[in-house]
């Protein structure tokens, strides 16, 4: 596959970059909405089956990953394989984990979690 071929993803911090390139970080999240957007020149729309560059805060690629599977999930109701993804011990340490970044969602609040493997790494 050619550099051209793969799209970009950068997350909010460069300690889940790193839990990524650690094999520990397996999923994320995003608003409805959200997924399908590109969100600036290192967010590109998300979609099942390609490849990711994901890029660290001074625009470094760390690793690549492919985007396996998506769905979608209620506040009240988080998958476990979503809360294990994030690195979480359970549903309720993901909940407190992302209430900011959700904005204080109520129990019926639906979002997107997508799931991801790593395909390949770039050790600093």
């Amino acid at each position: 596959m050619s550099e051209r071929e793969r799209r970009r993803i950068q997350f909010v911090a460069d300690a889940l970059v790193q839990q990524i390139v650690d094999g520990v970080k397996t999923a994320s999240v995003v608003g409805l909405g959200e997924a399908d957007i590109a969100d600036g020149d290192y967010d590109d729309p998300l979609m099942v089956g390609e490849y990711y560059d994901v890029y660290d805060s001074a625009l470094t690629v760390r690793a690549t990953i492919r985007i396996v599977a998506m769905e979608l999930c209620r506040w009240d109701a988080i998958p476990e394989r979503l809360w294990r993804g994030e690195g979480n011990a359970d549903a309720d340490e993901f909940r407190v984990d992302h209430v900011d970044y959700f904005d204080a969602p109520g129990d019926d609040f639906e979002f997107i979690a997508y799931y991801f493997e790593l395909a390949d790494r770039t050790d600093m």
